[in-house]
Order: C-alpha cells, then sequence, then structure tokens
C-alpha cells in the first residue's frame, strides 16, 4: 500500500517513479466468481486450503444479516492476493469493479453495477417458496414455519412488498437455535452453489401499460384482509424465484367482478383501472371469470363478423392476437381452412368479374403475389395461345370485354395490333 501512496503523490506532482512489470489479471464484465472457485492449483492451494467464503465475506456480518462488500475498506481483503496490482497505475484488475478509474477525483471512480443483467452468475442465490411454505415439513424439521410477511417486509409508502436479503434469513437462520442447527447462514453453499445462471432481471414486473399497487390491495370493500395466496395461488409450489410469475387475469376478475369486495369503478369493462393504452371496451375472454364470450358473439357471428371486422375502430385484436406469430395473422387461423362462400370450385376460373369490382375485398386476404402466381401463365381460355393471338380472342372479346380487362389494357396489349384499325 506504500508503494500505491507514493504513485499517488508522484502523478500529482507530474512524474511517476518507475514500477516493476505489471501481472496479467482475466478481465472481466464483473466480479469473477468462477474464478475464484476453481480448481486452478493457484486458487485450490491457497493457503493450503483453497479460498472460502469468510475470506473475502466477513461471516460476523453474514450472520447479522449485514453482508458486507468486500474491498470497501481501503480494498481489504482484495489486496492480500493483489498486491503487485494495487502497487501500480490503475489497470484492468481496477476495471472489474469499478466503471472507470480516476484516484485523484473525488468520486471518480463509480462502481459497477452488482449484478448486472444479461449476464452469467455464478454464485446465484436459490430459494424454494414451496419448501418454507411446507408448514408440516418445517414444523417437523424445525418446529418453525413461515408465512408471507414474514420474509417480505412492505415499503412504507407503496406497501410493495420488499425482496428479502440476509437480514430477512437471519430471523430464522441465526436467531432460532433449532433452525440454525439445520441450516446456518455461515453455510454460504447452501444457498449459493457453483453454478452458472443466466440473469435476466432481478424480479418478474407488471410491465408495459399496465398498473398495480399492492396498496391498494391489503383489504376489499367489506376491509377483510386480502391474503398474497389470493393471487398468487401457486406460490406453494414454487421451488425457484424463475418459475414466480404474474398472476393470471383470472384471479383479478375474481374480485374485480364481485360487488362484495370491489367498487364498480374497477370492474373488468373499466379498462383504465389498470391500462393506460386502453380506456374501455368489451372485456377479453381472459378477463372474465367464467370465461364466457362476449355478448354479440352469437352463433351467427361466426359466419358474420366481417362488417365489425373491417371497422376502423375493430377492437377484434383485444383477444385474438398473436395467434400465428404476428397480430396480423390472427384471422388466418380460420380464413386459410374455411374459405369465402363464393370461393368454390368454380371460382378459381370465374372470379376475374368479381376481382374487376371489389379488388379491395380481394386484398383483405390475397397479396399481389396471389395474382401473379397464377396470371403468370395464360389462362385456359387463351390456349392454344398462337390461335387466340390470331383472332381466337375476338369472339371473347366481343362477349365479355371486362373480363379481358381483368388483367389487360387498351394501351399494353389491344393497341398493338389494333391501332387505326375499324
Amino acid at each position: 500500500m506504500v508503494a500505491l501512496v507514493v504513485w499517488l503523490i508522484a502523478a500529482a506532482c507530474g512524474s511517476r517513479p518507475a514500477l516493476p512489470p505489471r501481472a496479467s489479471v482475466v478481465e472481466a464484465d464483473r466480479f469473477p466468481h468462477a474464478a475464484h472457485t476453481s480448481s486452478n492449483p493457484r486458487i485450490a492451494g491457497w493457503n493450503g486450503r483453497g479460498i472460502r467464503c469468510e475470506d473475502c465475506h466477513d461471516a460476523a456480518a453474514v450472520a447479522a444479516g449485514k453482508l458486507a462488500r468486500p474491498g470497501a475498506a481501503q480494498h481489504a481483503p482484495c489486496d492480500d492476493c493483489h498486491r503487485s496490482e494495487f502497487e501500480q497505475p490503475p489497470g484492468k484488475l481496477c476495471r472489474v469493479c469499478h466503471v472507470r478509474v480516476d484516484p485523484l477525483a473525488p468520486g471518480g471512480s463509480p462502481l459497477v453495477a452488482y449484478p448486472e443483467r444479461g449476464i452469467v452468475q455464478a454464485l446465484a442465490s436459490t430459494f424454494s417458496h414451496g419448501r418454507h411454505l411446507d408448514r408440516a415439513a418445517m414444523e417437523g424439521a424445525t418446529g418453525h414455519h413461515v408465512a408471507c410477511v414474514d420474509c417480505h417486509a412492505r415499503d412504507a409508502q407503496s406497501r410493495d412488498p420488499i425482496l428479502p436479503g440476509h437480514a430477512a434469513c437471519v430471523g430464522c437462520h441465526e436467531q432460532n437455535a433449532r433452525v440454525k442447527s439445520v441450516l446456518a447462514m455461515t453455510r454460504c453453499a447452501a444457498c449459493h452453489p457453483q453454478r452458472d445462471v443466466e440473469i435476466k432481471r432481478g424480479r418478474i414486473f407488471i410491465i408495459g401499460d399496465l398498473a398495480f399497487h399492492h396498496a391498494t390491495h391489503e383489504t376489499d370493500r367489506a376491509g377483510a384482509a386480502v391474503p398474497c395466496t389470493a393471487c398468487h395461488v401457486d406460490v406453494d409450489r414454487s421451488v425457484s424465484r424463475a418459475d414466480m410469475v404474474v398472476p393470471a387475469m383470472e384471479r383479478c376478475a375474481q374480485c374485480h367482478e364481485d360487488r362484495r369486495r370491489s367498487p364498480d369503478r374497477v370492474r373488468m369493462e373499466n379498462c383504465a383501472t389498470c391500462h393506460s393504452a386502453i380506456t374501455s371496451g368489451e372485456a377479453p375472454v381472459d378477463h372474465n371469470v367464467t370465461g364466457a364470450l362476449p355478448a354479440d358473439h352469437t352463433l351467427e357471428f361466426r359466419g358474420d363478423h366481417a362488417r365489425q371486422a373491417i371497422a376502423d375502430d375493430a377492437n377484434c385484436r383485444f383477444c385474438h392476437r398473436e395467434l400465428s406469430g404476428r397480430k396480423e395473422d390472427s384471422c388466418f387461423q380460420c380464413h386459410n381452412a374455411m374459405r369465402p362462400r363464393d370461393h368454390n370450385l368454380a371460382f378459381r376460373d370465374d372470379h376475374g368479374r368479381d376481382a374487376e369490382a371489389g379488388g379491395a375485398r380481394c386484398a383483405t386476404c390475397h397479396a399481389p403475389e396471389t395474382c401473379v402466381a397464377c396470371h403468370s401463365v395464360p389462362p385456359p381460355s387463351h390456349t392454344p395461345l398462337a390461335e387466340f393471338r390470331l383472332g381466337g380472342h375476338a369472339q371473347q372479346a366481343r362477349l365479355g370485354l371486362t373480363a379481358c380487362m381483368t388483367c389487360h389494357t387498351y394501351e399494353d396489349t389491344c393497341s398493338q395490333c389494333h391501332r387505326g384499325r375499324r
């Protein structure tokens, strides 16, 4: 540490003393736990026993629920192993923990956010709600059981449950003798096993245009408490944080459609209660307790919904969305298998007049490539082609000129031979 102080003083004066060659350091995006728990002889043979959790994390702080970040006290204990690095100008080792390094400026060396999202975490914690909420098993093993509020304290303002840390675990795993005998706080590997876990995000939030407040869901209209399991019905079967999901809309509907438990202003059809982008409309099927269809979805609606579907304010996609991967493909789930009534066997050879009269209707399902696929070759009526060109088309043109104009115009076809003729 003396050498580091000397270097800083020299840097401030504009000169630097000669320094020994720098040791190589593995560059990392954040603190590399895996590199400190590997089977590398330098790691496994450190002090004849290898590096342990308590060598970096103070055991007394862990037992008290205050997991102190290693290195906060003048980089101790990191400088025990990396002393040569700390005695040299800031390099790769510094960037393991710091975004940038400026030892001469106050606050010039901000820390990297930990843990970062979207990377692999080697010692990610494990937790099983199912095990902790199994009252019989917990009572038999430890003589103790827990409820949601024992671990999840509430935020004073939002009343949202706070993600527990070591401080919440201490109440049982350190202060209860029987629980401590089964799993003490100092047994780090029991909750932090050596494994690689892809960190996507810390919690599963309600996102997008949705709004939810725990503060308004603590009691119902009658004043009765709303238990956590009323919404999180599968929490007692959860064995990891990854399988904790946002409650299904059916759970919301059971209260929001019950006038004994919620007021009329929060009914499911009042979309603005929870949505910012949708203010009102028919509640989708998954928003209903019974799963019933909307009132206008009668038996006749299956074959007579075209007018509603093509309206500018159509709300079909509030329910019928992403059935084929894209919202625009929802209709084709049926219309690819069930063609319109007029698309019979004769329609293939006799659709020209319909296409000319209502091309916009065709474009509802068909792209221009659909027409080209067939019309890039002469239709059956044009065969044999040589005879048709030399005069065989005259009778068809006299009887049904509009059919010809489905594909041809006078300028691009007829004028080539008939210009100036009578």
